[in-house]
């Protein structure tokens, strides 16, 4: 397996790869690597009219565990940041979730991402009030 050539490129495929899932399931892309001060979310989507706020994680192994594994409760609080500014400054009241997508990667062709599994949960995380 030939590995991209850095973490950040693996990062940029694997968000791609989820974006495209995500279309072919119905859902519409909004935002793609929504920034706020030194928050990021990796995807905004509307599934109907909820309103998605997802993670994705690429991985070429599992060795340090699932892509789903590195979304913990300090990520899970960055992303709810951004996604509280995102509300605010976009002026949205609707339902909202947080996704988590893990880009399982088998296989790669000259740098490229070619053979894959996508797990998709729903509702990963929640904001506590």
């Amino acid at each position: 397996m030939n590995p991209p050539n850095s973490t950040c490129e693996l990062g940029r495929q694997g968000e791609a790869l989820a974006a495209t899932y995500l279309q072919n399931e119905g859902y519409q892309i909004l935002e793609r690597n929504y920034r706020f001060r030194h928050n990021e979310i990796d995807l905004i989507a509307l599934d109907g009219s909820t309103l998605c706020f997802v993670e994705v994680k690429a991985r070429l192994s599992n060795k340090a565990g699932s892509p789903l594994d590195a979304v913990t409760v300090a990520k899970q609080r960055e992303i709810i940041r951004a996604a509280q500014a995102y509300l605010t400054f976009s002026g949205q009241e609707c339902d909202c979730r947080f996704d988590v997508i893990g880009v399982n990667v088998h296989a790669m062709h000259e740098a490229r991402i070619s053979s894959f599994t996508i797990e998709h949960i729903k509702d990963a995380f929640w904001v506590e009030q």
